[in-house]
């Protein structure tokens, strides 16, 4: 009897000993294949081509996949990388680019702290290929070509303002795929309307030009600090601040235009006969902020007198943030209404120039030309209508070194760029709108023998077109 409970007992060992090695082999982990994908708000990317769990090739997509737009519409990225080994390099091969100039993406393990990659790890083999070699910290990582601000972004930083009595916040109309289209009016109201400027604003035309978002943070941010000084900009100014005008096509990551293929910065057709109006072939979200502008021209208070137009320029890693500004002196042949809008725009570019850095801010053209009066650029509608009485001009902000060579630009940097402006913008009516002369014509030399890359002023660099 005791040798069969011993057969028993080592029958029950038995099938308990081959149970651990079934289960052992049911639960040893499997490793799984690293993954990109884009499938998120704002991102994008074109084909995805796997080498192995350690190397990718990665190809830049045409916004809204159509192949018939220009090359140089080619250039916003942003991607997830998941399950990727962390003791190994990974390489990234990013092509089909359509901007040759070298430039450091960023990246992120959670969507809110980015970091640069750094110059030793991105090279670049072809005017248009990248190579990213890099060892991640974490299995999960976002990567992109710049720093990304999305319309989460914007709804999130507007719920921060509701709380301050200098900003209203207003939705004046809705995209073509039902989005608000937010303004950001900033002022003290307890002044009267009739004591102040107006001074309108709207950018991300472009939707992937995201240093113009940063730029207004930077902006607000300083009117609400509670100083004197600032207190006496809100008693002074209204600002009005269309903060993303293509939301659709930051929504689903485009670089330049909208889902249908439209490029909002030449669409601002007005009508010949009554050029006020703008013909039935303007998109909505150009209507909705000609509309505001117009309202804003005819409701009885203060008219507006300057208008900027905010966008983000992929020129070489050494441009800093530049200007459009249009036609010229007397003595170069303009005539005197014309002299008057160069004059006030080169006015309010050399008082930006010198609050933020004298070589943190391109070189003047000797002239800006007239091209624009004959296209339908949002300048060229105020022109068209308001002349000299307002200084309409585009802004152009910048991805690279932008000035802090070494290092490259942060968003803080541009956030400081907004301060800047803001002062600009009053000393410019409170000095040269008196009619001072602020410098003779030949303005100023700011050049840096330090900068790694040729000086070409951008407007004049057949890559960089506005339209």
């Amino acid at each position: 009897m005791r040798y069969k409970y011993i057969w028993v007992l080592l029958l029950i060992t038995s099938l308990a000993f081959f149970s651990n090695c079934k289960k052992d082999k049911v639960e040893k982990p499997v490793t799984t294949a690293a993954t990109v994908s884009h499938d998120f708000e704002s991102g994008s990317i074109g084909e995805i081509t796997k080498i192995s769990n350690t190397e990718w090739v990665l190809s830049l997509a045409d916004d809204n996949n159509n192949p018939d737009l220009p090359d140089s519409w080619r250039n916003w990225w942003y991607v997830k990388m998941e399950n990727l080994p962390t003791d190994s390099v990974i390489q990234i091969t990013l092509n089909n680019r359509g901007w040759p100039y070298y430039y450091l993406p960023v990246y992120s393990y959670d969507q809110q702290e980015w970091h640069r990659f750094s110059e030793e790890e991105v090279s670049q083999i072809e005017d248009s290929e990248l190579i990213i070699n890099k060892r991640f910290l974490n299995t999960s990582v976002w990567i992109a070509r710049f720093y990304p601000y999305t319309f989460t972004n914007l709804e999130t930083y507007i719920s921060s303002l509701s709380n301050s009595p200098f900003i209203n916040i207003e939705t004046p109309g809705y995209s073509q795929n039902g989005k608000p289209v937010y303004l950001i009016k900033v002022t003290d109201s307890d002044y009267p309307a009739s004591d102040k400027k107006r001074v309108f604003m709207h950018a991300r035309t472009h939707p992937a030009e995201t240093p113009s978002s940063f730029l207004i943070e930077g902006m607000i941010n300083y009117l609400l600090e509670s100083s004197s000084e600032t207190d006496d900009i809100l008693s002074g100014f209204e600002f009005y601040i269309f903060p993303m005008q293509n939301v659709d096509g930051v929504t689903i990551g485009n670089y330049r235009s909208t889902p249908q293929t439209e490029n909002l910065e030449v669409m601002w057709y007005y009508d010949v006969d009554n050029p006020l109006s703008l013909t039935d072939e303007a998109p909505d979200e150009v209507d909705i902020v000609h509309n505001y502008a117009m309202d804003l021209m005819n409701d009885g208070g203060p008219p507006i007198t300057m208008a900027l137009n905010l966008h983000a320029s992929n020129s070489e890693p050494d441009i800093r943030p530049f200007f459009y500004p249009h036609f010229g002196y007397e003595s170069q042949g303009y005539d005197s209404v014309e002299a008057i809008l160069w004059e006030n725009q080169i006015a309010l570019i050399n008082i930006l120039a010198s609050h933020h850095g004298p070589n943190m801010i391109e070189p003047l053209p000797s002239e800006g030309g007239s091209s624009f009066a004959s296209k339908t650029y949002p300048e060229s509608w105020w022109w068209v209508n308001y002349k000299e009485q307002v200084l309409a001009m585009t802004m152009e902000m910048t991805y690279g070194r932008a000035g802090y060579s070494p290092r490259w630009i942060v968003p803080n940097d541009l956030r400081d760029l907004g301060k800047s402006l803001v002062l600009s913008i009053r000393d410019y009516y409170d000095v040269h709108y008196k009619r001072i002369k602020l410098l003779p014509e030949t303005g100023r030399d700011i050049h840096n023998s330090n900068l790694k890359y040729p000086e070409l002023y951008p407007p004049y660099d057949n890559d960089e077109l506005k339209k």
